[in-house]
């Protein structure tokens, strides 16, 4: 009789806690983070008779989360990397809006310059194509810093974000490390998983792998440790270890991610960062953000110097012979050199190759020494591209490192500011250099009419350097006068002095020779050479007759001259950056074209990660996911066992009545 009230009793409490935890399965079906819970019941310990052992009912042995470890790691795993690319790609398309609006991007800002260019060409002596050629000078140094200015935005703006993430990290870390404290306790005091408590470790483990990609271990007491990066510890049983923004030991102004150490110090720990929101954050600086200002900076700088190049070969205004020569049209921000914190002494002096500007590439440098020499690696690629004591010379840029200290490190950035320190240096037309310095004319009769009898002429005099240019017209110029028996032109100076010779056979050259330095035809025969002007280069073409002359001169004032805007205008279409294979439009293209695929690309993974998460939070949710239909079986089926076990009760109870009414009978 007892044994039957006993099981009864044992079945009634038993299946009151199955329909309890059923009840708050179903009051939690949409709290995030919730895993269902289930009820374990065990077997009593059969009493021993004469007869056999006899069952003593059931026991509730715990109270379990229905959870998968590895199905809440996957989840966590590509959380973190759907909040990375989410991150990437957000900024990688504002950037990509930016370069390619037509309204906001620099194509058009280029061709209005080129044009305004051409249109001088076109009249040079109108004040006002000058004058527009200047304003148009400004809007494109405008546009170039309205970008620049962008990307220092967005990039202030990630690094803004990195540290709200770094604060939010440190918050979850050290609630993370609280509630191992509370779990451990609980656990030793009931001697059963505090499971709503595991909900909640969970859900902020999961919220913090949004933000920075971790690795959770699970130890025997039932607290975990969590670890981020290369193992770096950010959560030690009840001790969290708080990540902090530092300035890099190259770049102190450059915010980067470090974790404290027990000592007081910090690890900079932000190379190995991945995954989260976090990680997002330091790839598109990274990848995106900071390549790009710098690709901006190279254009930039491009520009500038290759068009100050052709604008100092030419000539202003001039009232007096011999006027003076162009001067910069533009002014460009000087490459940027970043001491290491631990220098002690003076920084190298760097500056754009004015001769080389097309080598220069869209990376930064570091400058060391290495016991002997110091080299400079090129940090794109890793590589080594100059070494030595006193200049150092590579990738369109000139250093002078004589006079260092040999413990020193220097980060060299040489478009950081070329964009922030660009500007139009003329304030006046009569300042732009539209006319050739050097003039060629035939020889004149008398009554001012050419003398020469021939058809041959002189064509593209062109120099490329501002040294020993002829004097002013003032002076006897420079003659060429044509002996056809030699078959040459005879060059002589102001004296008279022969001082070369040009072979040149109609039968043969009629449609053209170039004529340069290192031509086979030409032949210097006194010192300075003709072409030693100003590197002086020309072509003469046709028929030429005996005794036919030509005249090299200094130009008078340059008045009605466009020969070198014809040249500062063929800018737009030559190859002057990447070594030659490149305009300054197409470069800018290959920009965008650069920032649309990583654009496109990151969007692309997004979405796939998208799809991944949603199937690893699916299989999840099979596992400890509430399922309403079968709590819904589960209420009755508990049910019927609550009321089957309390009518196991009341007929124990009607024949101990029966027993006892037996007795008193």
């Amino acid at each position: 009789m007892g044994e039957l009230f006993h099981n009864s009793v044992s079945g009634l409490l038993a299946f009151q806690r199955a329909l309890n935890t059923t009840a708050h399965n179903i009051a939690n079906v949409n709290t995030e983070g919730y895993s269902r819970q289930r009820v374990e019941l065990g077997t009593l310990p059969a009493l021993g008779t004469g007869s056999g052992f006899i069952g003593s009912g059931v026991q509730t042995e715990s109270v379990r989360r229905v959870f998968s470890q590895a199905r809440e790691t996957a989840v966590q795993r590509n959380s973190a990397e759907l909040q990375r690319l989410s991150t990437f790609s957000e900024l990688a398309t504002r950037l990509d809006n930016l370069l390619a609006d037509q309204a906001a991007g620099l194509s058009p800002a280029l061709q209005d310059f080129f044009d305004a260019v051409q249109d001088v060409a076109n009249d040079p002596i109108s004040s006002t194509s000058r004058q527009m050629l200047l304003s148009s000078g400004e809007n494109l140094v405008a546009r170039l810093n309205f970008l620049d200015d962008r990307f220092s935005a967005l990039k202030g703006e990630v690094e803004s974000q990195m540290r709200l993430q770094v604060d939010e990290v440190n918050q979850i870390a050290a609630t993370i490390a609280e509630l191992n404290e509370a779990i451990v306790t609980a656990q030793g005091r009931i001697g059963h998983p505090p499971n709503d408590l595991l909900d909640q470790r969970d859900a902020l483990t999961l919220d913090l792998s949004e933000r920075v990609a971790t690795r959770v271990v699970a130890q025997d007491n039932g607290a975990v440790n969590v670890f981020i990066g290369n193992g770096q510890t950010l959560v030690a049983g009840f001790e969290s270890n708080e990540l902090r923004l530092i300035g890099g030991a190259d770049d102190p102004t450059r915010p980067e991610i470090a974790i404290a150490n027990p000592g007081g110090t910090a690890t900079n720990i932000t190379a190995t960062i991945e995954g989260g929101s976090l990680g997002g954050l330091l790839d598109a600086r990274r990848e995106l953000i900071g390549p790009a200002r710098d690709e901006l900076g190279r254009i930039a700088a491009s520009i500038a110097v290759a068009f100050n190049n052709q604008h100092k070969l030419g000539m202003q205004y001039a009232a007096d012979p011999g006027g003076a020569l162009g001067g910069d049209f533009f002014g460009i921000g000087a490459p940027q050199v970043v001491s290491h914190l631990g220098n002690a002494g003076a920084q190298p002096s760097v500056r754009f190759s004015t001769d080389k500007i097309g080598e220069l590439k869209a990376s930064n440098y570091r400058l060391q020494h290495d016991g002997s020499n110091w080299q400079l690696t090129r940090l794109a690629d890793g590589q080594v591209v100059d070494s030595g004591t006193g200049l150092l010379e590579a990738d369109g840029l000139s250093l002078d490192v004589s006079g260092l200290s040999a413990g020193d490190r220097f980060l060299i950035r040489p478009t950081q500011n070329a964009v922030d320190g660009m500007s139009v240096l003329l304030d006046r037309p009569s300042q732009v250099a539209a006319a050739s310095p050097l003039i060629v004319s035939e020889a004149t009769a008398a009554n001012g009419q050419a003398s020469n009898g021939g058809t041959a002429q002189i064509s593209g005099l062109a120099i490329s350097s501002t040294d020993n240019l002829p004097p002013g017209s003032s002076q006897a110029p420079f003659t060429l006068t044509y002996d056809a028996t030699a078959t040459e032109f005879q060059i002589t100076d102001a004296a008279g002095n022969a001082i070369g010779t040009i072979d040149f056979d109609a039968a043969t050259d009629a449609e053209g020779i170039v004529v340069d330095a290192g031509s086979s035809e030409w032949t210097a025969a006194g010192s300075p050479s003709l072409l030693e002007y100003g590197d002086m280069r020309f072509e003469i073409s046709g028929v030429p007759e005996n005794g036919d002359q030509f005249i090299i001169a200094r130009n008078e004032n340059g008045l009605g001259d466009n020969r070198n805007m014809l040249t500062l205008g063929e800018l737009a279409g030559d190859s002057i950056m990447d070594g030659g294979s490149a305009t300054v439009q197409e470069a800018y293209a290959g920009l965008v074209g650069e920032i649309g695929t990583a654009t496109l690309r990151a969007g692309i993974d997004r979405d796939a990660q998208q799809a991944v998460l949603d199937q690893a939070i699916a299989a999840n949710q099979a596992v400890s996911g509430v399922n309403l239909e079968e709590e819904a079986a589960n209420l009755l089926k508990f049910q019927k066992a609550y009321q089957a076990s309390a009518q196991a009760i009341a007929i124990a109870n009607t024949l101990f009545d029966s027993l006892l009414s037996a007795v008193r009978g």
